[in-house]
């Protein structure tokens, strides 16, 4: 049996003033590093994460949460580079966290972003789309 996937939809809410808080958000990160306003950047920075993270589904947030604190031990604790060699336990702990948080964030973005691109392409221009191959799957007798 074949499938085809006509639209992607990794979005866990759709309320118009996500896209406006991811907007809003970069824009005062763009002010506040434009006027080396610290606090300013850091607050945008937070509006366009937490935007992203309210749109995005939280079991993509949460595999790629994992992923992220994966890769953020592995170059920090276990094999650090050499800009994380001389950290402490605790900062390169700090440093992992950072990076999953980070990551999470980003991925979900580019994630949205692809599904944008794919329904765009796919539903608005007319172009063919991902198909699946399907089998029907064997009933297994219930384990007593």
């Amino acid at each position: 049996m074949t499938q085809q996937v006509k639209r992607i939809d990794p979005y866990w809410h759709t309320h118009p003033m996500i896209p406006t808080g991811v907007a809003v958000g970069g824009i005062l990160a763009l002010i506040g590093y434009l006027k080396a306003a610290t606090v300013l950047a850091a607050l945008g920075g937070v509006v366009m994460a937490l935007a992203i993270l309210f749109a995005a589904r939280p079991v993509l947030s949460a595999v790629l949460g994992t992923l992220g604190l994966a890769g953020g031990l592995l170059s920090f604790v276990v094999v650090p580079n050499l800009s994380a060699a001389g950290m402490s336990m605790p900062l390169k702990l700090v440093a992992t966290l950072m990076f999953a948080v980070f990551y999470m964030v980003l991925m979900d973005a580019l994630i949205l972003v692809l599904a944008v691109l794919y329904n765009l392409f796919s539903h608005t221009f007319g172009m063919s789309a991902v198909r699946l191959a399907l089998e029907a799957a064997e009933e297994q007798p219930a384990a007593e």
